[in-house]
């Protein structure tokens, strides 16, 4: 049953949307590499520099292996550089930030679950979906992790790929629903694991153009109050509404898929 329709908090609250760190390859759902975990440390040392002594933090993240395995190392770093463990929140998935989606045979799944189906293929003709991926990845290392798959998805339309506007609106129903939820435990800071792949179509729809692979634990930032979000990636910022989906989109399935 979808859930009640997110509404963004009126009071102010602060979303940090990171990429996972660097993970051992995407022919699968893997873990972080050593400097994986290591980027993981690095960017927990910084955000605990900023975040002020009393403050509350949640820590929501994507369900896949990298995702999970970078918010673990995050909070840990959190708490090695002094940040009271009182005051951060346990580890929760959140499906919103979720990692790029993929009809396979007519269910929704990770990519990593279809790229999956696709190495245990036989000999014989080739299924649609598997030329469509192909030609989004066939190399599952050092170009996936360069960000070549995504920014092919970014330019080029698909048929069994989740569309970049659908990503970047289960991401923005993320961000409003964490509202209310950082309001109830307290909080007023969301750190989020999450994939590059919403988070360059999120770059890309709000500052109008594409601004490339957002790096291993790269920030998005964004402040928001009163349906607004004040948007920071890079050396841009921009002041938005929080978007709704419109009619054409199944909000209550975006809503309910993966709860």
């Amino acid at each position: 049953m979808a859930s009640a329709t997110p509404v963004a908090s009126d009071h102010m609250y602060e979303v940090v949307l990171l990429r996972h760190g660097e993970t051992l390859g995407y022919d699968g759902d893997h873990g972080l590499t050593p400097r994986g975990e290591e980027q993981a440390r690095a960017r927990g040392k910084a955000l605990a520099a900023e975040i002020a002594p009393g403050t509350r933090v949640l820590l929501p993240h994507a369900r896949t292996s990298r995702a999970t395995a970078t918010a673990v190392t995050l909070r840990a770093a959190l708490v090695a550089e002094g940040v009271d463990e009182s005051l951060l929140g346990a580890l929760y998935t959140e499906p919103h930030f979720d990692n790029l989606r993929f009809s396979l045979d007519g269910e929704v799944v990770d990519t990593s679950v279809a790229v999956g189906a696709r190495l245990e293929l036989g000999p014989g003709p080739e299924p649609d979906w598997v030329r469509e991926y192909d030609r989004f990845d066939s190399d599952y290392r050092d170009v996936a992790a360069a960000g070549g798959p995504i920014e092919f998805w970014v330019h080029e339309p698909t048929l069994y790929f989740e569309p970049p506007q659908v990503a970047v609106l289960r991401t923005w129903l993320g961000v409003a629903a964490l509202g209310p939820r950082l309001a109830d435990a307290g909080a007023e800071l969301a750190l989020v694991c999450t994939h590059s792949a919403p988070m360059r179509a999120f770059v890309a729809t709000t500052f109008g153009e594409d601004l490339g692979e957002p790096e291993n634990l790269e920030p998005i930032r964004l402040r928001v109050e009163d349906g607004e979000a004040r948007v920071a990636f890079r050396d841009r910022s921009i002041t938005t509404r929080i978007p709704q989906p419109p009619a054409w989109i199944d909000r209550g399935w975006l809503e309910s898929y993966g709860r």
